[in-house]
């Protein structure tokens, strides 16, 4: 379901990958992708693209 979400907000599955990889200042600077080995990571990263979705940035 996330990764729909996230190609969804980006509109390609590449560009949500990159963004995985990329180190997120709002997300305390680690990369989304090392936060997906828990439930909570991966709520971080929802509520993160759900903020991107919308036009607030942090």
């Amino acid at each position: 379901m996330l990764f729909k979400f996230g190609e969804k907000v980006f509109g390609s599955m590449d560009l949500f990958r990159g963004w995985l990889h990329d180190s997120s200042i709002p997300l305390g600077g680690t990369s989304p992708i090392s936060l997906l080995d828990t439930t909570f990571g991966i709520d971080l990263v929802h509520d993160e693209l759900g903020r991107i979705q919308h036009g607030i940035f942090s």
